[in-house]
């Protein structure tokens, strides 16, 4: 027999539009939008940076990308950027190496965890889950201690 999730509560920073909400809903989410000043979703203690592929290499080449993540792990206990298209998919010039440079640096600098997902229902489900596995391993710790 299946188990029934249960609905959680997502924020949602309202300059993100409607792109993920209709797919958050069908994996259980109630969203909540409101204007965020870092991070584009939220739950509890874990922030959600999205991006298509092609702003991931925007934000590298202008830098921002640190800065965001800078501020979400002053912020959250828990950073994922989620990056939306494959890389070899991307308009953006830059050079392959540069885009895995990144992402390692985010990994190995920042111990940020980056997951790249095909479209939509892909990336609302990760949101899913991550968030359910972050609750049970947070409820067994409190449990346990």
């Amino acid at each position: 027999m299946k188990k029934e999730k249960a609905i959680k509560m997502l924020l949602v920073d309202d300059r993100e539009g409607n792109v993920l909400i209709p797919e958050l809903e069908n994996n259980g989410f109630e969203c909540k939008v409101v204007r965020m000043t870092c991070g584009d979703y939220v739950y509890k203690n874990i922030g959600f940076e999205r991006k298509t592929i092609d702003d991931f290499c925007e934000s590298i080449i202008d830098g921002r990308l640190d800065n965001q993540i800078e501020v979400m792990k002053e912020v959250y206990n828990w950073v994922f950027v989620l990056i939306s298209g494959r890389i070899g998919d991307r308009k953006s010039k830059i050079n392959d190496n540069a885009i895995i440079g990144k992402v390692v640096s985010l990994l190995v600098r920042y111990k940020v965890f980056v997951l790249f997902a095909d479209d939509e229902k892909q990336m609302a489900y990760m949101i899913r889950n991550i968030v359910d596995k972050i609750d049970d391993n947070q409820s067994m710790v409190n449990y346990i201690i």
